[in-house]
């Protein structure tokens, strides 16, 4: 067998010891190391070069199967461990991540307030969301803000945003979008459904629209108090300035020190 045509190192062995068994029987046969048989000597050592030089090859196949395998093994981890995390995020996305406009539907119900009682607003809520705004002539959707983004709030300056976190403010959304869609559907309700109590807070809300409010859905520092559970705080009011930064809100003052908090 030619070590050319070897196919593993199992071979080589094998052909190594037929070329040794068949010099052997020619010694027995011809009854001396004659000339000849170192001939066949020299064409076996150029033999076992060539298993030398083989065997390097395979070694050096080998060492390289070996450096792929631990390649490969930490490739796998990596992927394991991203496959994981991605797997994590998947399960707990936050409900403030940018997304399509969103509207507020958990708004609806007994309007709260921290410093009130509860008051009914209505048995069939699905059917009131889909009413006019009063005097309006046709319906229409209750704006909302949209969240902020990453990048945005990474663009916001420090000194405006202080040490408010990007989670807080989307939070933020949530609360003033919900006393938006709290308001305006409550001053959407026919005269004859408010109660005395609504009607005041309705009536307080209409004498806060003016020309300049004309086309604005607003809310000012009393409907956020009354309809959410934002603190407007140093912390809330940073809130707000990022929100208007961010062209979210715009302000709309006047008379005295009345400030509207506007949807853009």
């Amino acid at each position: 067998m030619a070590v050319s045509t070897v196919k593993d190192l199992s071979s080589l062995e094998d052909s190594f010891h037929q070329m040794l068994s068949s010099l052997q029987i020619m010694k027995d046969i011809r009854g001396d190391w004659g000339g000849d048989t170192i001939d066949e000597f020299k064409i076996m050592n150029k033999e076992i070069q060539s298993m030398k030089q083989e065997v390097a090859i395979q070694r050096e196949v080998v060492e390289q199967g070996r450096t792929d395998l631990k390649a490969a093994i930490s490739l796998l981890n990596q992927f394991q461990q991203l496959a994981s995390v991605v797997t994590h995020m998947q399960e707990n996305l936050p409900e403030y991540l940018p997304r399509a406009n969103k509207h507020h539907s958990g708004a609806s119900g007994n309007i709260k307030s921290d410093k009130e009682k509860p008051v009914p607003a209505g048995k069939n809520n699905s059917q009131e969301k889909a009413q006019p705004k009063a005097n309006s002539g046709k319906s229409k959707l209750i704006p909302s803000i949209q969240y902020i983004t990453v990048e945005e709030f990474d663009g916001v300056s420090k000194y405006i945003k202080g040490r408010l976190q990007y989670e807080q403010v989307n939070n933020a959304v949530d609360e003033v979008n919900k006393t938006i869609e709290t308001k305006y559907m409550l001053m959407a309700r026919p005269r004859a459904k408010l109660s005395e109590f609504d009607m005041k807070i309705v009536n307080a809300c209409r004498s806060q629209e003016n020309k300049e409010t004309k086309g604005f859905y607003f809310v000012i520092d009393n409907d956020i108090k009354r309809w959410s559970n934002m603190k407007l705080d140093p912390a809330g009011r940073s809130m707000l300035t990022v929100l208007r930064t961010l062209k979210r809100l715009r302000e709309i003052r006047g008379p005295g020190n009345l400030i509207r908090y506007a949807v853009s």
